[in-house]
């Protein structure tokens, strides 16, 4: 839709077809209504509401018409309300307002778009020809009009076409009075009630006198006076009775007879038109410079009102600008500050968390300490005192003067002696290699030897301690002039310790320790065939004072030694879960 151009005001005789026509509106587009118009309380609220409408009544009006609008919606019928949101337009129409009545159509408009109510749409349609037409913008309205009326054909409202007829005689007439009088006929085809035929056939009458056609005139002004016998009104009567005068050449009674129902600008013109007839140009004149005063009056009272809406909306458009402008900038702050709130909240829960984190492996570290305290005390009250009270024992035997000794026993007792200290000694010493290994410091590996050597010296260590039955033996894929760069102390601890495990567990079968060189690896291999590892435990042995069976001798210290001495050295001890004949532990060193 285009914005409203103001010209010229509606003449009264404009002012009154449309305004009667929106009142038709109200009570005959309702054919397809829910809401039952039978209703007394519909009936009471449809009476409140002309009656303020045709006294003008602001106040009376807007409160009727909204009684009116919520009896509708309660009752579900949009059409009937949004008919009553016509004569809301109409009214501010009637009373100059046409910037508020513009408002509220574009309004009506935008709400049966977004209800998506497309047979009603038509309402909107012609409130603005209403609107266009009141400004003087005659191309606008009657397009307005013409679509109302196609809309109005595809809907099947054809009973309510006549008034939009009527709309489109008055913006044509001026120009095409053929036209006019083609959409009459049109307008009469498709009425069916004696007062819209009446409306019809009253305007044909005044139209003919315009026209000079005395006798077409009388017939109709015949035809009016018997329907008015018949209780007929025609809003055209007070026109037709004054034309009747005239035609009689009671101009007097003509001139009093436009002082009993129009003024104004309309009073003006019908009088100037009397005194034309009549001869007295001096006083057609004067009708005509008060016509034309009136009618600049009121041009200024439109435009004036219009330019005050418009002013009052930018002033609302600026104060809205103003508040969002402040909304904007409080939210702006409110977005920072729980933005800041957010980041805090998460920089809070990632340090809660890492806290948290770190007193549970506080925690664990505290149950550990105390699970291999605990475990420490046991092994170390077991594994000590058993050789002490040995020791013990001999040292009593060979004090007591009693006791003859032969000089094999006096031997075997030796042995037994040496045998439990050097366990002792061996206990401790393992402790105390742990303790210093468990720095992360990376070992130096400046020794030069052959790891066929160093096999060897480590299986003659353990002969003394191998159980009959089991046999020991030393494999390689390299001559004994092969050497290697390493920790010769380190590793020799190493297989000590993987030595001394598998001759714990084996007390069957045999031990051999292999030596193999890979690409960038070489490898110390033990295996026995004793008790075996299950895959389960495979990480869990290499944890101190583990045993898998505590009836053996030792604290479980040996393979968490050599694996932290690997890893000092950069390789590490493995055991290899796929040979299941024993264990199979295998010692990984990266070549220089």
């Amino acid at each position: 839709m285009q914005y409203v151009i103001i010209n010229r005001p509606m003449t009264l005789k404009n002012y009154i077809a449309f305004t009667i026509t929106a009142l038709l509106l109200t009570f005959t587009l309702t054919t397809h209504a829910e809401v039952d118009k039978s209703n007394p309380e519909y009936l009471a609220l449809r009476d409140s509401l002309t009656r303020t409408f045709n006294d003008d009544d602001s106040v009376g009006f807007f409160r009727a018409v909204s009684n009116l609008e919520e009896y509708c919606l309660a009752h579900d019928d949009l059409h009937i309300y949004y008919t009553q949101r016509c004569n809301e337009i109409v009214f501010l129409l009637n009373r100059q307002n046409v910037f508020e009545a513009y408002k509220l159509a574009m309004k009506l408009s935008r709400e049966l778009r977004e209800r998506k109510l497309d047979k009603e749409y038509y309402m909107a349609i012609n409130m603005m020809g209403h609107i266009y037409n009141y400004c003087g913008n005659t191309d606008m309205a009657r397009n307005c009009f013409q679509e109302v009326l196609e809309r109005m054909e595809e809907e099947d409202y054809r009973e309510s076409m006549p008034p939009i007829y009527m709309n489109l005689v008055q913006v044509v007439i001026d120009k095409d009075p053929e036209e006019a009088m083609r959409l009459l006929d049109k307008a009469e085809e498709v009425a069916t009630t004696p007062d819209r035929l009446l409306g019809i056939d009253s305007y044909r009458t005044i139209y003919a006198f315009k026209q000079g056609d005395m006798k077409a005139f009388q017939e109709g002004y015949q035809r009016y006076v018997d329907a008015r016998k018949q209780g007929l009104t025609s809003v055209h009567g007070h026109t037709l009775d004054t034309y009747y005068l005239m035609s009689q050449g009671d101009y007097e009674g003509a001139i009093r007879k436009s002082f009993e129902r129009d003024n104004g600008a309309e009073r003006y013109a019908l009088q100037a038109d009397i005194y034309e007839r009549a001869g007295n140009w001096r006083k057609a004149y004067e009708a005509l410079k008060q016509e034309k005063v009136l009618s600049d009056s009121l041009n200024t009272v439109i435009l004036s009102n219009s330019m005050q809406g418009i002013q009052n909306e930018l002033e609302l458009f600026e104060a809205e600008q103003s508040i969002s402008k402040q909304r904007f900038l409080t939210l702006i702050v409110v977005a920072v500050f729980l933005t800041i709130l957010v980041i805090a909240l998460f920089v809070y829960s990632f340090v809660r968390r890492r806290h948290v984190k770190e007193l549970r492996q506080a925690r664990d570290r505290a149950l550990e300490s105390d699970r291999m305290k605990s475990a420490f005390i046991s092994n170390i009250s077991h594994e000590i005192r058993t050789p002490l009270n040995i020791i013990g024992g001999f040292m009593q035997v060979m004090a007591d003067p009693s006791m003859e000794l032969g000089q094999e026993e006096r031997n075997h007792i030796t042995s037994m002696v040496l045998n439990n200290t050097n366990l002792i000694t061996s206990l401790v010493d393992e402790m105390l290699e742990l303790s210093l290994n468990d720095v992360n410091k990376a070992a130096e590996k400046k020794d030069v030897i052959s790891p066929n050597v160093i096999a060897r010296q480590a299986i003659n260590g353990i002969h003394r301690t191998i159980s009959d039955g089991v046999q020991v033996s030393f494999e390689t894929t390299v001559d004994d002039e092969y050497q290697i760069q390493t920790n010769h102390v380190m590793l020799r601890k190493i297989l000590n310790a993987l030595l001394d495990n598998a001759v714990k567990c084996t007390e069957k079968g045999h031990i051999v320790l292999s030596f193999r060189q890979l690409a960038s690896t070489f490898c110390f291999v033990v295996e026995d065939t004793g008790i075996g590892v299950p895959a389960s435990a495979a990480d869990r042995i290499f944890e101190r004072f583990e045993k898998l069976d505590d009836f053996k001798d030792g604290l479980g210290l040996g393979l968490p030694l050599a694996r932290a001495l690997a890893q000092r050295m950069g390789g590490d001890v493995k055991l290899d879960t796929t040979y299941t004949a024993g264990a199979r532990f295998v010692l990984e060193l990266p070549l220089p």
